[in-house]
């Protein structure tokens, strides 16, 4: 096997066709997929020939076309081709491709530190974890549909982790993927404020003025929730007083007026408790905590499955509305009254139920819509359980339960209790305090996607699961170079670092 990488097989220093040559290959092709698209009447033909260098561009530099995949992140929309096929564009196509790109670059030249990579903790439990929903699907209850989901999960770990591990290794690199992502993002936060405006900031109108680049005021104020921790580290970046600073601290405001005006109460309550959790980090209690957190899970399933407890939340069916302003949507949440969270909770009954028929290998990736109805109950069914937009579970480790059984939970499970447990360690280890903020705003973002998690199926969004698995590789790359088994990631911290 070749010891060059992917990318230098095709780089200036390898034997190439004269330019002149190339030229007129190139030109012959054109006019060859013009005639075919005058004979057979398919303009498809005149796209090949941008085709070609598209190739040709990534080959030769698919750093460009991975950043180039994070601008368009926050832009992209979503489309159907049908009824049994949907993709977000142009995202997807583009991970397809980098995901080939990816496998062809470890394949032709792995990384000199690549049993670092594999045998990191965090690294092993997510290999297990691709490696267990790969069983779940040959046991799955609708294979096809499984399959489909499970190569969705390749290209995103593929790219967003395997290709990040390549590509983000210096503050440079941190950088440039900082501003590919706040560029586009801030002019969809403007846009949608400029429209919202116009609409009077009308609560029922917050679920629409994003549209078409979110489907919902959901995932559109998580988005900048989990992006927001990035902001503050990014600042640091730039000398005060600078360009650069005075955008991001402008990003700092305007998210948060955003974020208020999302009318989303997962937002608000992520961002209200990020010094919490900042403390829990920094001060090394995220042991205590995760040990907590297994106890009162424990001790609140064995109290609500025993003796049908679970039926003291079944809802009013009368009662249960949805509230038309701010006010009524927050005191209908804490009377029990909102009609989103008990459809969650009517939902998670169904997801219990389920699991009992498969607890070991689940009903497979991607199959809990076709079979829940069998398992709800009706004592908890509220106005928008038809559910026509075919929503999952709205908890992600019930839909893992009931999608992959109890061992796919317990994989997912420890591999975010790891994450947190390794990252505070990382966190301590770092030498330089750009290296600390790093790490930190790594996992807060990485603990508002976890908590959201609970109440929501996100990590299936484009936008929303990229940040996830990238998180992933950051947190590793920042680790290997304060072990000193990477280059070191930053600058030499300025003098004007605050």
């Amino acid at each position: 096997m070749s010891n060059k990488p992917f990318s230098a097989l095709f780089s200036a220093d390898s034997p190439s066709l004269p330019l002149q040559n190339v030229f007129y290959l190139f030109g012959g092709m054109v006019l060859l997929c013009i005639a075919l698209a005058l004979l057979t009447n398919h303009i498809y033909f005149l796209t090949m020939p941008f085709g070609v260098l598209f190739v040709a561009w990534l080959i030769r530099d698919f750093r460009a076309v991975y950043f180039a995949l994070l601008f368009f992140l926050p832009l992209s929309i979503e489309h159907s081709f049908g009824e049994f096929l949907a993709t977000d564009l142009p995202t997807e196509p583009l991970m397809i491709i980098l995901m080939c790109v990816a496998i062809g670059t470890y394949l032709a030249k792995p990384p000199p530190h690549i049993k670092n990579i594999l045998f990191h903790p965090i690294m092993v439990l997510l290999l297990l974890h691709l490696v267990w929903i790969a069983i779940s699907v040959v046991y799955s209850q609708n294979f096809w549909v499984s399959v489909k989901y499970f190569s969705a999960k390749i290209w995103y770990v593929s790219v967003f982790v395997g290709m990040s591990l390549l590509l983000l290794r210096s503050v440079k690199d941190y950088k440039t993927a900082f501003w590919c992502i706040y560029i586009p993002l801030t002019f969809v936060v403007i846009q949608t404020l400029v429209r919202h405006y116009y609409a009077d900031f009308d609560f029922v109108r917050a679920n629409v003025v994003m549209l078409p680049f979110f489907r919902n005021h959901v995932n559109y104020a998580m988005m900048l929730a989990i992006f927001y921790p990035f902001l503050w580290s990014a600042r640091h970046w730039y000398p005060v007083g600078s360009f650069k600073r005075y955008c991001i601290g402008f990003g700092i405001v305007l998210y948060m007026v955003a974020m208020f005006y999302s009318y989303t109460r997962a937002a608000y309550v992520s961002i209200l408790i990020l010094p919490i959790v900042y403390g829990i980090l920094h001060y090394r209690f995220t042991s205590y905590i995760v040990t907590l957190t297994a106890v009162v899970l424990m001790v609140a399933g064995v109290y609500y499955g025993t003796d049908n407890r679970y039926m003291e939340l079944a809802p009013n069916f009368e009662r249960t509305i949805y509230h038309e302003n701010l006010g009524d949507h927050l005191s209908a949440t804490f009377a029990g009254t909102d009609v989103s969270f008990m459809e969650r909770v009517y939902r998670w009954v169904a997801a219990v139920n389920m699991s009992q028929e498969h607890p070991i290998v689940g009903f497979g990736p991607a199959n809990f819509y076709n079979f829940y109805r069998y398992y709800t109950i009706t004592s908890f069914k509220t106005y928008v359980s038809d559910n026509p937009e075919k929503s999952g579970v709205h908890n992600y480790f019930l839909m893992t339960l009931v999608e992959q059984g109890l061992v796919g939970l317990i994989i997912l499970l420890v591999l975010c209790a790891v994450f947190f447990l390794q990252g505070e360690q990382i966190y301590q280890r770092q030498k330089s305090q750009a290296d600390k903020s790093l790490v930190m705003c790594v996992l807060l973002s990485q603990f508002i996607i976890v908590v959201n998690m609970t109440i929501s199926d996100l990590i299936e969004v484009d936008k929303i699961g990229s940040l996830f698995f990238i998180n992933f590789a950051l947190l590793i790359n920042l680790d290997l170079a304060a072990r000193s088994i990477l280059p070191t990631t930053t600058e030499q911290t300025p003098a004007w670092y605050d």
